[in-house]
């Protein structure tokens, strides 16, 4: 396969990532990766990294990149706001739609966590996206991030408009918008295919996220609950088991995707 670090530009700021692409000419499928909140274009256990390669040594380019904000690319967290990373992700998209090597017309996302949350958001409303694959997902956006805040949260907002998150500055940017974002109506927009990966032992996520979200997308959606899984698969086999799952779904579903090229 070929490894190649990339940059493009979103409201004139720099994102960092790295492109796998299988080895040849192609054009090739492609998948855009979105990590989750506070996260990177790694995650934990380089996960990200491992099931960047499994697509490509499968037939499917892979783009891991890192938010705005995030990891190594341009801004500060404290600017961070799903709505933002909505828009990185559609010129994740972009970036991959103009490359040689891909096939424009067989795009897919892959996010986990918030991530997930927001490749729900973009599939919606963007027709480019063929194939959703969402990992430990948020779908209630006030209410789970309410329960994860720490103590005096509220307190630390009001006073001084932003709140440390051990370490990560969380601007009132982010909090503002939260009422007005639908994933969960977004993901019923979605007219493709979805898998969708959640652990029962998710300690961030609760399970019930997933169902909420097959709710919303019915036959389309595949649901895979992940038995003692945590939020972000922190054991061999769960790690192993998300990437096998994820691939083969996605080479069933893009990988052979009759296109208008193909």
């Amino acid at each position: 396969m070929v490894e190649e670090m990339i940059t493009f530009t979103n409201a004139g700021q720099r994102l960092y990532g790295m492109l796998h692409r299988p080895d040849g000419v192609g054009p090739f499928p492609a998948v855009a990766m979105l990590h989750g909140f506070t996260g990177d274009r790694f995650e934990p256990h380089r996960l990200f990294v491992k099931t960047a390669r499994d697509l490509a040594a499968h037939g499917i380019a892979a783009l891991r990149f890192d938010f705005r904000g995030s990891g190594e690319s341009e801004g500060d967290f404290e600017d961070v706001t799903v709505s933002g990373e909505v828009s990185d992700a559609r010129a994740a998209l972009d970036f991959l739609a103009a490359h040689p090597a891909v096939d424009a017309d067989r795009l897919g996302l892959l996010g986990i966590s918030l991530g997930g949350c927001v490749a729900a958001l973009v599939a919606g409303d963007d027709d480019r996206v063929k194939a959703l694959v969402l990992w430990s997902a948020v779908g209630h956006l006030l209410e789970v991030l309410t329960a994860l805040a720490p103590p005096g949260a509220a307190e630390q907002m009001q006073r001084q408009g932003w709140v440390d998150l051990g370490g990560w500055k969380l601007g009132m940017g982010f909090i503002r918008e939260l009422p007005d974002l639908d994933p969960l109506g977004a993901a019923a927009r979605y007219s493709g295919p979805a898998l969708i990966l959640h652990g029962d032992a998710d300690e961030s996520v609760p399970v019930s996220e997933a169902h909420a979200y097959a709710r919303r997308m019915g036959q389309r959606a595949q649901v895979r609950i992940i038995p003692g899984a945590d939020h972000t698969y922190n054991r061999l086999d769960w790690e192993a088991e998300v990437i096998r799952r994820s691939r083969e779904w996605l080479v069933e579903h893009l990988v052979s995707l009759v296109t208008p090229h193909g």
